[in-house]
């Protein structure tokens, strides 16, 4: 118990800010409302960053390590397609979106958060494990981003398949 208590209290303070956020909007995103697409798309936005980041700096040239990237994107982009956001309805003038309650979003953010925060555990708990848990790193990051840009093609799908009322958002 003591270790998992160290575990909590070396957390830095952005990672509670970031888990706060990722709930509120979780639970949010359990009832249909009515948001502007900025909004929306900020929750994707903190996970592709998260999933580029490591493709920046000497291991972007890493072959094995962007493959592994590319194949977990690649593979996760399905069930973001699957699970994408479902849009019924959309004010073009105000830029805002209505989309239909989930629970879809806070399990996928808490998932997601709980791999990611582990796997930063697993590193500094077992720094000699760095090369498998690399590998395991890129194919959680490239997963992330694949599945949202699943989710962002399925959001610009069902944008576009609502009547045109004004500008197009």
């Amino acid at each position: 118990m003591a270790g998992a208590l160290q575990i909590l209290a070396h957390t830095p303070a952005y990672v509670w800010f970031l888990l706060s956020y990722l709930v509120w909007q979780g639970l949010a995103a359990t009832r249909t409302r009515t948001r502007p697409l900025w909004r929306l798309l900020t929750v994707p936005m903190i996970f592709v960053v998260l999933g580029v980041w490591p493709l920046i700096g000497k291991s972007a040239f890493d072959i094995k390590l962007v493959a592994i990237w590319l194949g977990a994107g690649f593979l996760l982009a399905l069930p973001g397609v699957v699970l994408g956001p479902r849009v019924i309805a959309r004010d073009a003038a105000r830029r805002e979106v209505t989309i239909s309650g989930s629970i879809v979003p806070l399990v996928r953010n808490m998932a997601l958060f709980v791999l990611h925060y582990a796997l930063a555990v697993a590193l500094a708990l077992n720094p000699e494990g760095i090369q498998s848990l690399s590998l395991a790193g890129y194919a959680l990051s490239g997963g992330s981003v694949g599945y949202f840009a699943g989710w962002a093609f399925m959001l610009r799908r069902n944008l576009s398949a609502l009547p045109l009322a004004g500008r197009s958002v």
